[in-house]
């Protein structure tokens, strides 16, 4: 078992990794922070993320109902 398995998620993500920690862009991340979605905070001159504000916005969202796929139906190829 690697050790980085047991590392817990960080609280605060600097604001370069979050789109990578959270699958979000940077603009999607400043648009849910002024709508007041999810917390970010400054230190000096660096923007953190609060981590889990984004997880709480995320777990809100409706699940994904996918749609049948027309190709399986004899639909065109």
């Amino acid at each position: 078992m690697s050790s980085h398995t047991n590392t817990p998620a960080p609280e605060m993500v600097p604001l370069p990794r979050a789109p990578q920690v959270f699958g979000l862009s940077r603009s999607a991340l400043y648009r849910l922070a002024a709508d007041g979605k999810i917390r970010m905070v400054k230190l000096a001159t660096r923007t953190l993320v609060d981590a889990a504000s984004v997880r709480s916005f995320l777990a809100t969202l409706p699940a994904m109902q996918p749609r049948p796929d027309a190709s399986r139906q004899g639909g065109a190829q």
